[in-house]
């Protein structure tokens, strides 16, 4: 049965790395639903990489520490089907189905083709961004869809709760990204050569170079600065700041704390883990912050690569 008052399901991708507790209190109100995306590792897939557990799952962080081959894929268009069609069979009248950028992944494809294969209206959101980028627009759309929403209102929602919200990426290293062709491998050689950090952003759904400073501290020192200036500038009166770690809770909650404190006391801090799709191409160190727009984006330059 479906939750009372929704008359619109809202379906996402684990790209969009909601936080652990606003998820489970999310499941418990009936949603949204999540759909993971597989990892594998040497061609099998990663037990407890299915968007059903939080956090990134040991044997995904060893291999990453090792370099061994870790693929990502879609969702199968099945996949989407199944979850459509229970939400159907639930007495929903719509879905809204946002995903990440369909610059980054096909997901979006495989929900567009699941979408002509059940009788219940679905609209494909891409949100043209990732991680709680895309998560504020799920949110978004969550709650218009909570407050009586109908299917245009709940899409709407979603695009314009994703659309101005800041995203900045820390990466130590570019070879994750080179290795599942989100960059071109120029750029990832060159800074392996160079030992050269990298700032990265989404804009226009693809990835962007912010900055490449060329030691870790300067890469901390810079990232703290855009991350508040992003945070500064957002018009919320209590923005909220995401920041998402992989395996360094502690550190990702000190980096966030110093920031607010510096640059906008009265945001809301919340320390998010990466989940493992986007954790297999970041690569072990890396983290990312969002910022609750609007506000303005960091300067940035393309960095090529494939789909």
């Amino acid at each position: 049965m479906r939750s009372r008052g929704r008359r619109i399901a809202v379906v996402t991708d684990d790209a969009a790395a909601l936080p652990p507790a606003w998820r489970r209190a999310a499941v418990r109100a009936g949603g949204p639903e999540v759909i993971g995306m597989p990892v594998a590792i040497d061609g099998h897939p990663v037990p407890g990489a299915d968007g059903e557990h939080d956090g990134v799952p040991p044997a995904l962080l060893l291999a990453l520490a090792e370099g061994r081959p870790v693929t990502t894929s879609r969702p199968s268009p099945g996949r989407f089907q199944a979850v459509y069609r229970r939400l159907q069979d639930a007495g929903y009248e719509g879905i809204v189905s946002v995903h990440l950028s369909g610059e980054l992944s096909g997901t979006v494809d495989s929900a567009r083709l699941a979408s002509r294969a059940v009788d219940v209206p679905v609209t494909v959101v891409d949100s043209r961004t990732v991680a709680m980028a895309q998560g504020f627009g799920v949110q978004t759309a969550w709650h218009a869809a909570g407050a009586g929403a109908g299917p245009e209102e709940v899409a709407a929602a979603a695009r314009d709760g994703a659309r101005d919200d800041p995203l900045l990426l820390w990466v130590p290293s570019l070879e994750t990204l080179r290795r599942g062709g989100r960059i071109a491998p120029g750029p990832a050689v060159l800074g392996a050569v160079l030992r050269i950090e990298s700032l990265l952003t989404v804009d226009g759904g693809r990835l962007r170079a912010v900055e490449r400073p060329r030691t870790p501290a300067r890469a901390r020192a810079r990232f703290s600065a855009l991350v508040g200036e992003a945070l500064a500038a957002s018009a919320h009166a209590h923005p909220v700041l995401v920041v998402h770690h992989l395996g360094d809770e502690d550190g990702a909650r000190q980096l966030g704390a110093a920031v607010v404190r510096a640059h906008r006391p009265d945001a809301v801090l919340v320390v998010s883990p990466l989940p493992p799709v986007l954790a297999a191409h970041a690569g072990l160190g890396a983290r990312a912050a969002v910022v609750q727009g609007p506000a303005a984006r960091p300067g940035s330059r393309p960095v090529r690569g494939r789909r």
